[in-house]
């Protein structure tokens, strides 16, 4: 086999463990990360979505840490509660099928803090989760950070913002200053690599995004709509396009309870994921959609990184995104695997300006669309048809021929009221 895990470097337990997941080939991401992250150099790594950036990193560490000590050896820091969940989930998998026995801990935010107590009394080698909650366990010495040898910043151009930043410095600064620092992400700005800069040491830098920034299997579609029409566009689309799972996006957290009523109202299943939600609530979402509970799944950005839900076949963004880098994350969470996937903008004509920002900075191509006749179709297909006359449609469909009938019915019922209405005034002259 010219290109396998076994080839690049990895151990036998990981490589069978992987196998039973079906994963048999290394992505390019995997490939050029193992062997400095296995030095323990400082390292920012830029991936696109859908690239196997977590095991990129779950790997390596699993092969680093030591089994025999139990203390905690790895941190691996995340933006949201549901991409820490699925980060435990994927560490669980791979101890299990490795048979290495790494345990993990799952640390958030708004869960029960004296389980995650408990569940630190095992010892795990890896800690995952928020920087707050993984800070405030580490003030109260519940977790070691003297020992602990690596930390991972996943999605690190969110986490080292303007917001997150300071959450991440302070679990930093518990560390040693030996430790390794790993930060990955789909994109990386110029503010983000500088800002990495001065939290590690000599950093290296990896880019497995290759030339295309978008996978080519995404269609990327804008449809022109008045702001108040949006919902009946999406319900349009959800028929039309027979959507068995998709994402639908919006900029305001506060109109996903709303938009998520009207949705189920008109009988398309939907649930809405938010930052305020509690725990289970955005755990139950997520499962819901992902299981083929729900159809559609409304969300802010929260879920847009490093999500992965399977076989989501439409995003729709009911609100567009100011920034390029937002539009990238949104839209990865379809055409995963090398799948084929739609996102779809909905835009009013003051919108406009986003979509040619995109094409030029993403190097992309919108297509302009309508719904017609329950179809999605070129717009410019749209403006060919026969526009409205005076009184009738000019068309020779069946709709236009049985309306020109219908109004000619009307005319002449009209015409016979009238009449009647006229002799009865006669007769009361009379």
């Amino acid at each position: 086999m010219e290109n396998s895990f076994y080839n690049i470097g990895v151990n036998d337990e990981i490589a069978k463990g992987l196998e039973k997941q079906g994963i048999t080939i290394p992505t390019e991401i995997q490939s050029i990360i193992l062997k400095p992250f296995m030095e323990g150099k400082d390292i920012v790594a830029m991936s696109r979505t859908g690239s196997g950036k977590t095991l990129s990193y779950l790997i390596p560490l699993f092969m680093m840490v030591d089994t025999s000590l139990r203390s905690t050896q790895a941190i691996i820091l995340t933006p949201t509660h549901e991409l820490a969940s699925q980060v435990y989930r994927q560490a669980e998998l791979l101890s299990e099928n490795s048979g290495m026995g790494v345990k993990s801990a799952l640390i958030i935010g708004s869960a029960n803090i004296q389980r995650q107590i408990d569940k630190l009394k095992e010892k795990p080698q890896i800690v995952i989760g928020s920087a707050g909650r993984i800070h405030d366990l580490i003030k109260r010495r519940k977790i070691q950070a003297h020992t602990v040898k690596t930390i991972v910043i996943d999605e690190a151009d969110r986490m080292i913002d303007d917001l997150n930043i300071s959450g991440v410095e302070a679990v930093i600064k518990t560390t040693l200053r030996d430790r390794q620092i790993v930060m990955l992400s789909a994109s990386v700005t110029d503010k983000a690599s500088k800002k990495a800069i001065s939290l590690m040491k000599e950093p290296i830098f990896l880019n497995a995004s290759g030339d295309e920034k978008v996978p080519e299997n995404i269609e990327h579609i804008y449809i022109t709509a008045e702001q108040r029409e949006k919902i009946i566009v999406i319900r349009k689309l959800f028929h039309g396009e027979n959507i068995k799972k998709g994402i639908v996006f919006i900029n305001n957290n506060e109109n996903i309870d709303v938009i998520v009523d009207k949705l189920n109202y008109h009988g398309i299943n939907t649930v809405g994921i938010y930052g305020k939600a509690n725990k289970h609530d955005r755990k139950n979402a997520i499962d819901d959609i992902r299981e083929g509970r729900a159809n559609l799944l409304v969300s802010s950005d929260l879920s847009a990184r490093g999500i992965d839900i399977p076989d989501v076949t439409h995003v729709i963004n009911i609100d567009i995104p100011e920034e390029p880098v937002y539009y990238l994350h949104r839209a990865g969470r379809t055409g995963r695997a090398n799948e084929k996937g739609k996102c779809i903008s909905i835009v009013t004509d003051y919108e406009k300006k986003w979509i040619r920002k995109y094409e030029r900075e993403l190097g992309i191509k919108f297509s302009h669309k309508e719904m017609s006749y329950g179809k999605l179709v070129d717009a410019k297909e749209r403006e060919k048809r026969p526009k409205k006359g005076n009184k009738f449609f000019e068309s020779d469909s069946k709709k236009g021929i049985k309306d020109k009938e219908k109004a000619k019915k009307d005319t002449g019922f009209f015409a016979r009221k009238k009449e009647k209405e006229l002799k009865k005034q006669k007769n009361i002259k009379k």
